[in-house]
């Protein structure tokens, strides 16, 4: 597509250009009257495709029957001479590909919540016989609001499969994302995805896709002599994650997961993926469970923190806000302590001196945890100086002003450090602890942005 200047959009102010595709450009923009940060696809009429009318309906047909949390979500589409504009929420991430090239590789929890979020969209799409034909890190987009969700865009080429058009569809996608079955000009059906999800898998775990070297005709070559796909020399990837991404990349169609298979496998656990509804469900077995221990039917209490605990851990991973993050990873860590607690005092040990977990607000992230810091430690000097260094340090970051904001967290963490070790046990210090839990987050933060 030639280049073009900002383009003009009824109802939109269009703020700068964010990607280039071969026949669109997209940029982010603002609504005028809401000021909601949205993308617009902006598509060149000009483009002499034969099928290219059929491509963009397709696409916003798709998109407006396609309501789902990890599936881009159309708001609008208008048109004028020149250009067809596509308007979708904005992800404030970019791209997969862009993700993995700033991070270089991604961690094994890290790619099992992104790999759930994106099983879950092609489970959506699977209820509609949808295949996307073009799955790649370039048509997945990573947004941090209101946590982190992967989801699923550029439905251009998606089709509704049968055996009617898979002919007509054969040349559709991209290479390196390509099924050998769809390359090498034999049948295929939906489980091309399945392919392109291995093959994202792969590029996630390893920073690269196993094809990066290769030319179209090297790929075709390796793809008849079913080159095995290895692990690269001295990466380690646990059992389960392993047995998926073999059983996802197979040469032979019959050889090859099942959707089913691959919806039900235990690396993914599509059962306990960091959803709204899940959120509430853990909220429940927490509470459930704390009131079984009230009454020490502690056999019962159990198995609801271990359900729990593999929710939770969900939950910890997408969760961007560092506030929440470090609520979350505070009571994961009380629950998983409490978990050996139980464990020992079912197994007989007599122990004394043990507190029982308190449970999750609905609400995890509370402002008023500074301020009621303050309050108790009037009569603590020491604590108040180190406690005013670190919201200083916070307040740097608002403006900013990162490199002071560290510095002054950094001064902090010196002086609250020694103070926590030596608070009597209580509330304050639960406290006192929640509040250094989120300094060191936004810290960690910080320091990732810095380098």
């Amino acid at each position: 597509m030639r280049n073009m200047s900002l383009p003009h959009v009824n109802g939109y102010d269009v703020t700068e250009k964010i990607g280039v595709g071969s026949f669109s450009v997209v940029y982010k923009a603002l609504t005028k009257v809401t000021k909601e940060t949205v993308a617009i696809k902006c598509i060149d009429k000009c483009y002499q495709k034969k099928s290219f009318a059929e491509d963009v309906i397709n696409e916003i047909t798709l998109l407006k029957l396609l309501k789902h949390d990890y599936i881009v979500r159309l708001i609008d589409f208008m048109w004028d001479i020149k250009y067809i504009f596509i308007i979708t929420e904005y992800c404030d991430q970019g791209d997969l590909s862009t993700f993995i090239r700033k991070k270089h590789k991604l961690s094994e929890a890290f790619v099992k919540t992104l790999m759930q979020q994106l099983a879950l969209a092609l489970k959506f799409l699977r209820s509609h016989n949808i295949c996307h034909m073009d799955l790649k890190p370039q048509n997945l987009l990573i947004t941090s609001k209101p946590n982190l969700q992967l989801k699923v865009a550029d439905f251009g080429l998606s089709q509704i499969i049968s055996s009617h058009n898979t002919s007509e569809l054969r040349y559709a996608g991209s290479v390196l994302y390509m099924a050998p079955e769809k390359l090498l000009h034999q049948p295929f059906d939906a489980r091309i995805d399945l392919w392109s999800v291995g093959v994202i898998m792969f590029e996630c775990l390893f920073g690269r896709s196993p094809f990066f070297h290769l030319t179209t005709k090297q790929i075709t070559e390796f793809m008849n002599k079913k080159v095995p796909i290895e692990i690269p020399p001295n990466m380690h990837v646990s059992p389960s994650c392993e047995n998926l991404l073999t059983s996802l990349l197979k040469y032979e169609v019959q050889d090859r997961i099942t959707f089913e298979e691959y919806f039900n496998h235990e690396f993914l656990d599509l059962s306990h993926a960091a959803t709204s509804e899940n959120y509430l469900l853990t909220i429940k077995l927490l509470e459930e469970a704390i009131n079984l221990d009230k009454t020490k039917q502690y056999s019962s209490s159990l198995p609801k923190y271990k359900e729990a605990v593999l929710y939770l851990e969900r939950f910890v991973t997408v969760e961007t806000d560092y506030n929440k993050k470090a609520i979350l990873n505070l009571r994961l860590r009380e629950y998983t302590a409490w978990i050996t607690t139980l464990t020992e005092i079912l197994s007989g040990k007599n122990l004394t001196n043990y507190k029982v977990p308190q449970p999750i607000s609905t609400n995890i992230c509370s402002n008023e945890t500074y301020e009621s810091l303050c309050d108790m430690s009037q009569t603590t000097p020491a604590l108040l100086t180190a406690l005013d260094i670190g919201k200083t340090g916070e307040l740097y970051y608002s403006e900013g002003k990162k490199q002071l904001a560290l510095e002054k967290l950094t001064t902090s963490f010196t002086l609250l450090f020694p103070l926590l070790d030596s608070e009597p046990v209580g509330v304050r210090k639960d406290m006192l602890r929640l509040q250094i839990e989120k300094w060191m987050t936004l810290a960690e933060f910080i320091k990732e942005q810095l380098s």
